[in-house]
Parts: C-alpha cells; sequence; structure tokens
C-alpha cells in the first residue's frame, strides 16, 4: 500500500506528565481514560495533558509564579525558558484539571488565607490568589512526539516526569477523563494486551520504554539528567483492517510503501515486554507486532 502524504494539519503545541510513585513491587503511574466522545483517541488510556492555552505562554508572568530562578529554570527545562516554560506551565494545568492533582506550593512572604482552587478560575488567578508558585523543580524530562503526518487533529508534545508520595490520590475530570487507574508499566501492558486497558500508541511506547527502571529514585535520575532526546514522530499506514503505527526505529520507516499480509496480524502480535517498531491499530486496540522487513 502506498501513502500520500498532503497538507498535513499543523501540530498544536501540547504538553504531558507522566505523575510516578514508588510502591512496595516498583513504579507505578498514572492513567486516565480519555471520553468516549473525544475526538483524539477516544476510549483509552492516556497520561494526564492536553493543549497549550494562551495563559500558559505568558513566560513573563510565569517566570514569577514558579519555585526556580530564571537561570535553574534553563537548566531543568534544558532550553530557552520563553520557549520551554509554557509546556512545563501546560502540563501542570492540564495534571490539575484533568487528574486533580496541583503540583505547586506558597510562595515566600504569602501570608494569605489557604488556596481554594477553582477549576472553573482562570489558572493564572487561581495561583495569583492562592500565593502559589509552580513546582517546576519537580520536573524531569522525558520525551518529545509529533502526531503522524495522516492524523486529521495532530500535537507537538512534551512528556515531562514528576514523583510523587506513595499514597498520591488523584481523581479523573468525568468529562474529558472518566475513570483512573494506578499502575505499573508492565501490568498496564499486561491489561493493554489483553484488552481491558486499552493505551494509545504514545502512552504504550512510553510504558514499554519505563520497564527497565527498576525504582523511583533511577528514573528521576535518568530524568534530570538527560537532555530531551530527537522527537519522535510515528508514520500512520491505513489498512483494511485497521491502521499500522510505524515508529521510526522501523526499517520501513523512510520507504514509500509497505508490504503487509493483513491476515497475518493477528499471529504476528507480540509478546508483552518485546522489542518492536510498529504497533496494529484495530478495534479500538493498540499491540505491537513483529517487523517483517
Amino acid at each position: 500500500m502506498t501513502v500520500q502524504f498532503s497538507h498535513p494539519a499543523t501540530p498544536s503545541p501540547s504538553a504531558t506528565l507522566i505523575l510516578a510513585r514508588q510502591q512496595a513491587a516498583g513504579i507505578e503511574v498514572y492513567l486516565l481514560r480519555r471520553s468516549a466522545a473525544s475526538k483524539f483517541m477516544p476510549g483509552t488510556y492516556v497520561f494526564p495533558g492536553g493543549n497549550m492555552e494562551a495563559e500558559d505562554m505568558d513566560a513573563a508572568y510565569w517566570k514569577n509564579h514558579v519555585d526556580l530562578p530564571e537561570d535553574q529554570l534553563a537548566r531543568t527545562l534544558d532550553g530557552d525558558v520563553d520557549r520551554m516554560l509554557p509546556y512545563a506551565v501546560a502540563a501542570i494545568r492540564e495534571t490539575w484539571e484533568e487528574a486533580g492533582l496541583l503540583l505547586a506550593g506558597p510562595m515566600k512572604g504569602f501570608s494569605g488565607p489557604e488556596p481554594v482552587a477553582k477549576i472553573s478560575t482562570p489558572f493564572t488567578r487561581q495561583i495569583q490568589d492562592g500565593g502559589l508558585g509552580l513546582s517546576i523543580s519537580k520536573l524531569g524530562r522525558w520525551h518529545h512526539w509529533i502526531t503522524p503526518e495522516l492524523m486529521p487533529r495532530r500535537f507537538d508534545t512534551y512528556f515531562f516526569v514528576a514523583p510523587v508520595g506513595q499514597d498520591q490520590r488523584c481523581r479523573p475530570d468525568n468529562h474529558e477523563t472518566v475513570h483512573g487507574t494506578w499502575a505499573n508499566p508492565l501490568k498496564a501492558l499486561t491489561e493493554n494486551d489483553q484488552g481491558t486497558l486499552p493505551l494509545s500508541p504514545p502512552t504504550l511506547v512510553t510504558l514499554h520504554q519505563l520497564l527497565p527502571f527498576a525504582d523511583l529514585d533511577t528514573l528521576v535520575a535518568e530524568t534530570n539528567s538527560r537532555s530531551w532526546p530527537a522527537p519522535i514522530m510515528p508514520r500512520l499506514w491505513p489498512l483494511e483492517k485497521g491502521a499500522l503505527i510505524i515508529e521510526p526505529w522501523d526499517p520501513d520507516y523512510a520507504c514509500e510503501s509497505v508490504n503487509v499480509n493483513i491476515d497475518r496480524l493477528e499471529a504476528d502480535i507480540l509478546p508483552v515486554g518485546a522489542p518492536f517498531s510498529r504497533l496494529w491499530r484495530h478495534r479500538g486496540l493498540c499491540r505491537p507486532v513483529r517487523c517483517k522487513g
């Protein structure tokens, strides 16, 4: 099948936050199920996140409402502060709105009442009235994803990581997200394979990337030391039965056409944890399949 790429949609700036906590069995991350009415990846489990909004982009404002001075911001965000700070703000805001967790603390010298934030109130107002500063210092760098060109809605997304306490509770907003769960990466991947916890493609890849991390300290050390990796922009190959999602490390990624035996895709599904470079999306499920290249 030959796929034509013409006039792809412009990706919207967006951000995602991987909340991670240490449990006896290892690392757990928080996943949210998108509403079935969502226009993008309906019914799948994702990390908290979403589009950057206009108020996120006011870097001059946010520099005065975070827990780090500007020189430390540049090191933490691994890039130009005016460009990268809005992504970090969007990640924290979206996590607050979708999962009910606000990564922020009182600013020095604030002596007002305890903040009572309301989702309906502009985020800048919530932070200012509460005398809060966003906890940028808690964010680590994970990855950068760009939605495939054939998708009608596309996003240019930075994935951050934030460690939280063992007893941290979150909750879905029951609007954009309808269910939330903590799960270790292997459990989530296993349940995706079984069809009980359908994962979005970037979430599936990210959970696979997290498998080698035995504990939260090791993960945090990695996210604090790494630079932003090159962006991952998969390619989408429509099929009669769903679609293939080809990752940049797949041998057919740069090819103009790809030969796929549709009748063998079910048999080519890989066991959980096996390395992969392509995903088969079919009937609402996304699972790794063998590369025949």
